[in-house]
């Protein structure tokens, strides 16, 4: 009995250790000098993902507006090209202030399957006009409008001080997406090719075809039917879908997202989900039946996700997430007995500048047989010139240590200990649909590692 109510209060120290940072970090945020937060287009004054992506939380698939404000806010611009100025300007109005809100007075809302309007004659010069690149495969071929379609092709070249493996070059992601829409109804999907090492938490969990070797496999991330209601503020979805939670960074290696399985290299899951939209709360809740792409059934994990963000201030987003789910064979670990998985957290994005935004989210994790985990992510994006995004990134990991090993003197660095990293890096979109990014990874326990991505996005 005396050691049960120690590992209790081993566990409420370690959750209070893990909510006590991130609660101080949001009000450092909140109390101090504007500063921040949310990747590219919350500095332009969208603050719903749902504006620009066909998934209601975003990624992905973009809608044609929001293929048209990835050519005027995105991209660098050269020379005299005034275009994405004035784009900027229109969309930097003190007026924003909800998720799903737009300067009526420039334009209206667009439906997700509506072509954007064209630019009214005798706009002028340097009017916010979208190129002719804006479109699929860089405008050669327009799409009819019940049909929307995009891809990525990331190819990826790593370089690890202090390793054996000292250089890797490697084809990262080469996926389709696509989306048909018939009135409220919509069906969408990917299919791409993955080759990863047979063992490799990558890619694997998303395979269609079954080869364990080093050949490549087709795989597919999301695939799903659904429908809006109620105007558009409602999305049912059923399928395999990227998981609710946090904030939905690209990074998928970010401790954030690797340890917690809700990043969207592959860790999305089979299930239903219901996404609302509105003028001040957004948010999405998915019952997880299980990722039907792995077998045998007993490392499927079957529970549920969900965040909840709330519109704080006109620059502000802060929300809370969580996630519980159980399986009877932990896929990763591979300890057969009944695992329990449970994340809960905060996160918020902060865009008071529009050269400066900061991402933050703190997760406490518990799980079946270890102590309890935390992790969390700090990271301030400066975009001084459009089109070069230079990023600091800060990172700690603890998964918790194994529960049959109370000596503390074993524990290690994320393992019982909390871990350290830092990210240095350099986002360019040089041209229409191109990005170069450069990673300078630094992470306790590890050797240094550079990291080179080059990217088209179709």
């Amino acid at each position: 009995m005396a050691g049960v109510r120690a590992r209790a209060n081993t566990a409420r120290f370690g959750l209070a250790r893990a909510l006590v940072p991130a609660l101080i970090a949001l009000g450092i945020l909140f109390a101090a000098a504007p500063a921040s937060a949310y990747p590219w287009m919350l500095r332009h004054g969208y603050a719903a993902c749902v504006t620009c992506h066909t998934d209601p939380s975003g990624g992905e698939l973009l809608t044609p507006y929001g293929r048209v404000q990835g050519d005027l806010l995105l991209r660098m611009r050269y020379g005299k090209d005034s275009v994405s100025a004035a784009a900027s300007e229109q969309s930097s109005d003190d007026s924003f202030g909800s998720f799903d809100s737009f300067d009526e007075s420039k334009t209206e809302k667009p439906k997700a399957a509506e072509k954007p309007a064209a630019p009214a004659e005798g706009e002028g010069e340097g009017a916010a006009a979208p190129s002719d690149t804006a479109g699929f495969l860089w405008g050669a071929w327009e799409p009819p409008e019940f049909l929307l379609l995009g891809g990525s092709l990331r190819g990826a070249s790593t370089y690890k001080f202090r390793s054996n493996d000292k250089v890797r070059v490697f084809p990262m992601q080469a996926d389709l997406y696509g989306q048909l829409q018939f009135g409220a109804f919509r069906a969408g999907g990917s299919l791409g090719v993955s080759r990863v090492p047979a063992g490799s938490p990558h890619a694997r969990a998303a395979q269609i075809t079954t080869d364990q070797g080093e050949g490549f496999n087709l795989i597919s991330r999301t695939h799903w039917i659904g429908a809006d209601f109620a105007n558009g503020e409602f999305t049912l979805r059923g399928g395999r879908l990227n998981l609710p939670f946090g904030v939905r960074i690209p990074e998928h290696i970010m401790w954030v997202r690797d340890a917690t399985r809700t990043d969207r290299e592959s860790d999305q899951q089979h299930g239903v989900a219901l996404a609302y939209n509105g003028s001040f709360l957004r948010g999405e809740v998915m019952g997880i039946a299980g990722n039907y792409q792995i077998s045998p059934d007993k490392f499927r994990e079957r529970g549920y996700s969900l965040y909840l963000e709330a519109a704080a201030a006109s620059w502000a987003g802060v929300g809370v997430s969580s996630l519980v789910t159980v399986s009877k064979v932990d896929r990763l670990t591979l300890v057969e007995e009944n695992t329990t998985r449970q994340v809960h957290g905060v996160f918020a994005r902060l865009a008071p500048l529009q050269e400066v935004v900061v991402l933050l989210e703190g997760d406490a994790m518990l799980r079946s047989r270890a102590t309890l985990g935390y992790v969390g992510f700090l990271q301030g994006d400066f975009e001084f010139v459009q089109g070069l995004h230079f990023l600091l990134t800060g990172e700690v990991l603890d998964q918790g240590r194994p529960s049959e090993n109370f000596n503390v003197s074993l524990e290690t660095p994320g393992n019982g200990k909390p871990k350290w990293g830092g990210w240095v890096s350099v986002d360019w979109f040089f041209l229409p649909h191109m990005e170069l990014r450069l990673d300078g990874i630094s992470r306790q326990t590890e050797p240094f590692t550079l990291l080179a991505q080059l990217h088209a996005y179709l």
